[in-house]
This record gives structure tokens, C-alpha cells and sequence, in this order.
């Protein structure tokens, strides 16, 4: 199965089971005959920008971003970005963000595009996102923007 055909039956699944783990959706594809390591799953996922919200059964689970029905080059776009930052504190040349689950790679990639000369660092984990920058006044500007 090639790729993108790979990354729409992929949103499919998302959209109607409840797939909490990428070992969860690598059992599902392998069910359906779709042969997939987890390190491969892992790069789809990034690239479909998923995102983790509350299960009903508990925990979280894997969904499609807001406002996309299917794969699409622009899933950086600003409203995206906004909506997964939930908090962000600035100390110095560093800026802290709370993030919803499963999207920090969204704003980290943001973050890069944006900033690229600005930065030197950026570390996330699931709902955090650190961004040290060269200066303080970039991190003020950076600050002002994702702030408003």
C-alpha cells in the first residue's frame, strides 16, 4: 500500500474506533492486512498532525486536528497553532507552552519555520513545548506574536 493511500485508511480508522497507542493502530493495520512497523506509524502520525483528546473509555486517544477531514500540506496553518497552545509563560530568552496532547511537534515545526535565525534550541515532550532563543528580545517577539 502506498503512502498517502496508507495515511487516508489511517485517518478512516481514527475517525471511527478508538485507537489510544501507535501499537493499538500498528494491530489494527495488520488486521486489515496492512503491514507497518511502529517507527513507520510514528512518521504518520507526525505527518497527519494527530493529535491525543479524552477517551470516552478514559485516557486519550488519536484524532484528526480540528477543521481537516484528510491529509493536507497545510496542516500548519495558524488557526491549528493557536488552538493546541493552551498557555505560555516567557523568562528571559526562553518560552514556555502548554500544549494540548499529542501537539507539540505542530508548534515545535512552527516554531523552526518561524524563528529558524532566532532560535537555539527547541525541546518538547507530549503537552510542552521549551524554545530557547539567542536573545531575549527574540523571545519577546515570538512572545508578543503567539500571545495575541
Amino acid at each position: 500500500m502506498k503512502r498517502e493511500a496508507r495515511l487516508n485508511y489511517i485517518a478512516e480508522l481514527i475517525s471511527t474506533k478508538e485507537v489510544k497507542t501507535q501499537d493499538e493502530l500498528v494491530s489494527l493495520l495488520l488486521e486489515h492486512h496492512i503491514d507497518v512497523t511502529q517507527a513507520t506509524i510514528s512518521r504518520d502520525i507526525k505527518s497527519l498532525a494527530l493529535i491525543k483528546i479524552p477517551a470516552t473509555s478514559g485516557g486519550y486517544r488519536y484524532d484528526l486536528p480540528k477543521k481537516t477531514e484528510r491529509v493536507r500540506a497545510d496542516f500548519l496553518s495558524q488557526d491549528l497553532l493557536f488552538d493546541s497552545i493552551t498557555a505560555i509563560k516567557i523568562q528571559e530568552q526562553m518560552l514556555a507552552l502548554q500544549t494540548n496532547p499529542g501537539t507539540t511537534s505542530l508548534v515545535k515545526s512552527h516554531l523552526l519555520d518561524r524563528f529558524k535565525n532566532d532560535l537555539f534550541t527547541v525541546v518538547i515532550d507530549d503537552d510542552t513545548v521549551l524554545a530557547i532563543f539567542v536573545s531575549t528580545d527574540s523571545a519577546k517577539q515570538a512572545y508578543q506574536m503567539l500571545k495575541n
